[in-house]
């Protein structure tokens, strides 16, 4: 069938990663009427995951467009907020977010016919079960605001949220299972559905290679379905700036659209508008706009399960050494300052996230690969930060995690695949691969980060430096402030370590203070 819907094609939303601002709660209702007036952008994502956001905040934005522009929220501006998951976080905060939509949308109703919010964002989904229940009970939601304030409104749609590589590899299954199930549950077939993808906690988990490949590949099979059912489908992709979370910024943009073709809509996120350079954030907003959507990758079923066996590989290699590390990535993200008002829960990194079921990734991997996966994933959950802190930490220790095993497991991909598959992987399923590291060798120093790691560790390290600077012809050298301030803040981060991040206030503030400067000329904290 053919594409006939426009989705937003650039949503702007509440990620801690900028390195130059904190926001507060109280400032994000001003920062929506700013994504559009002054970035341009189409679509503003309230967000509720792991977030201390008032219940409010949706009315307020809505009101905000209302009251202070032309803009008729739902027509020129989508908003979209992402709700907590209820089996992730609770129900009740889900149910909270999902009447704040109702009023949102009462309210918005008092000022034209437009309803304001039609869709929100269910984050970690693992089972179309999930997507379901939270469907049914925004369902719930809209017949007691009917009942109570006697308006009728469209119920708003679900987008479930898809974040590590298991999940990514079965998107296909997922989101038309989701559909061919929603008449039997809602009596209808939604004419469009949106799937979000996120590459930041896949590559947490996996790694960066891993990671990329599992979101092509999600990419891939998804927009297969416009062809099979009668719904149409919609991609989000959430990438931050940092290689490691999808180097998404304007100097990296050509590279980024080529790669990640497929896609509909991309995230507009917290260091890109206020981390980089003044106008790179209009300018591109303006690129997407032309850019979106572009015909996928075709990928042929050999090649699928060639890309499978890979984020096997790069997957196994990441994760031996993660497991090493994630004290020490524990103990550093706490050092880094918070951004946006954020919950707290279990782990030094806030809302932290859990190692992921990889038994979906293991059966689609040839038998020797997924076995030697399944023994490097961790015995017990690491409960590791959040993907910017778990970024940003490892980014200021001159150890940007791009590298964690990607050297080795490229060697061992062409002992157990051959030449041709990691030739077709550098060149056909990853051929943004070396200027990604290029940009990250500028923050490498494995002198300063042979002081955090065990003496195993960091001979894999350098190993995995090796081969990436052979086969890519990498100049590893730290950028000069960089280094000076990666010098600068070893003893302290050390002394840090090994206290626990007891330190006295004054050295505690300096530790930020100069943990932000190095976040600045990255130009993102993660």
């Amino acid at each position: 069938m053919s594409r006939k819907t426009t989705y937003p094609k650039v949503m702007c939303t509440q990620h801690p990663d900028s390195a130059s601002r904190y926001i507060s709660t109280q400032e994000e209702p001003g920062e929506a009427i700013e994504a559009a007036v002054v970035f341009g952008c189409d679509e503003y994502m309230p967000d509720y995951e792991g977030k201390a956001t008032p219940y409010h905040q949706n009315v307020q934005i809505v009101s905000k467009f209302i009251e202070e522009t032309d803009l008729v929220p739902g027509k020129d501006i989508f908003i979209t907020p992402r709700a907590p998951s209820a089996v992730q976080e609770n129900r009740f905060r889900q149910l909270m977010v999902m009447m704040s939509i109702a009023e949102a949308n009462h309210s918005a109703l008092e000022y034209s016919d437009v309803q304001a919010i039609n869709e929100f964002v269910h984050p970690m989904t693992g089972t179309v079960r999930e997507i379901l229940d939270a469907q049914q009970h925004m369902v719930d939601v809209s017949e007691l605001a009917k009942k109570e304030f006697g308006f009728s409104m469209e119920v708003p749609r679900i987008i479930p949220l898809i974040e590590d590589a298991p999940a990514l590899l079965h998107a296909k299954e997922l989101t038309e299972s989701t559909i061919l199930s929603w008449k039997d549950r809602f009596g209808t077939t939604p004419e469009k559905f949106r799937v979000f993808l996120g590459k930041s906690d896949s590559a947490l988990s996996f790694g960066h290679v891993a990671s990329t490949l599992s979101c092509k590949y999600a990419i891939n099979v998804i927009s297969e379905l416009d062809s099979e059912l009668d719904t149409e489908t919609g991609i989000i992709f959430g990438a931050g700036t940092l290689p490691f979370r999808g180097h998404l910024d304007l100097k990296n943009a050509e590279n980024f659209f080529r790669e990640y073709r497929g896609i509909g809509t991309i995230t507009l996120q917290s260091a890109v508008r206020y981390s980089h350079g003044k106008g790179d954030a209009e300018a591109l907003v303006r690129l997407a706009e032309t850019r979106l959507p572009e015909s996928p990758n075709i990928y042929s079923s050999e090649e699928k399960e060639e890309i499978v066996n890979l984020i096997g590989i790069f997957g196994t290699r990441y994760s031996r050494i993660i497991r090493e590390l994630y004290s020490t990535i524990n103990q550093l993200s706490g050092l880094l300052p918070q951004q946006r008002d954020r919950l707290m829960h279990k782990g030094s990194g806030g809302y932290s996230r859990s190692t992921p079921d990889i038994s979906g990734l293991v059966s689609l991997c040839r038998s020797d690969i997924g076995k030697e996966l399944k023994a490097s994933m961790p015995a017990e959950n690491l409960h590791l930060p959040r993907a910017i802190k778990f970024t940003g930490a490892l980014y200021s220790i001159g150890l940007p995690p791009e590298f964690i095993g990607t050297g080795t497991a490229l060697e061992e991909a062409r002992e157990k695949l051959g030449d041709e598959a990691c030739e077709r992987l550098i060149k056909k399923y990853f051929p943004s691969l070396g200027s990604d590291l290029s940009f990250a060798s500028g923050y490498l120093d494995l002198n300063v980060a042979s002081r955090f790691i065990s003496e195993a560790c960091l001979k894999e390290l350098r190993k995995d430096v090796e081969v990436l600077r052979d086969t890519f012809s990498l100049k590893v050298q730290p950028e000069p402030s960089y280094r000076i301030l990666l010098e600068m803040m070893q003893p302290d981060l050390l002394q840090a370590g090994k206290n626990g991040n007891c330190m006295d206030e004054e050295v505690s503030q300096l530790v930020c203070s100069t943990l932000t400067k190095m976040g600045k000329i990255r130009k993102a904290l993660g």
